[in-house]
């Protein structure tokens, strides 16, 4: 969406990279759509290139999924993997476990019953499922 007034655009979605016990954290926020792919897809590529082989791709934060998004997220699978990386997906939301089970993509990463991060923590306390 633009601010017409300012002419800058007010974003509907972000990026928290972190990094936890050698794990690198791509902490999502707001809506994962087609727009959120073109803007956040450059940097995300850039984090990745310099990532270990732990990553965490976190969609607690996130309040809408759809197509554009689940291209995002194959692409970081893709990108880890050629890596010889591990990645680990927190759906956070049942709507968004909800999106990736209906388009098969629950069978393609890797969805842990407890904070990868952490260890101990559940997701489950996080609204994991």
């Amino acid at each position: 969406m633009l601010d017409w007034e300012s002419g800058t655009a007010d974003f509907t979605f972000g990026l928290h990279h972190h990094v936890v016990n050698g794990t690198d954290v791509l902490a999502f926020r707001g809506e994962l759509d087609a727009w959120a792919d073109q803007e956040l897809a450059p940097r995300v590529t850039a984090l990745l290139d310099h990532a270990g082989h732990q990553v965490v791709a976190d969609l607690r934060r996130v309040t809408f999924l759809d197509a554009g998004g689940l291209r995002l997220l194959v692409r970081i699978r893709r990108q880890v993997a050629d890596n010889e990386g591990m990645l680990w997906l927190v759906p956070g939301s049942p709507r968004n476990w909800r999106v990736l089970r209906i388009t098969r993509l629950d069978q393609a990463f890797v969805v842990p019953s407890c904070d990868p991060v952490a260890g101990a923590r559940p997701w489950a306390r996080s609204g994991f499922r």
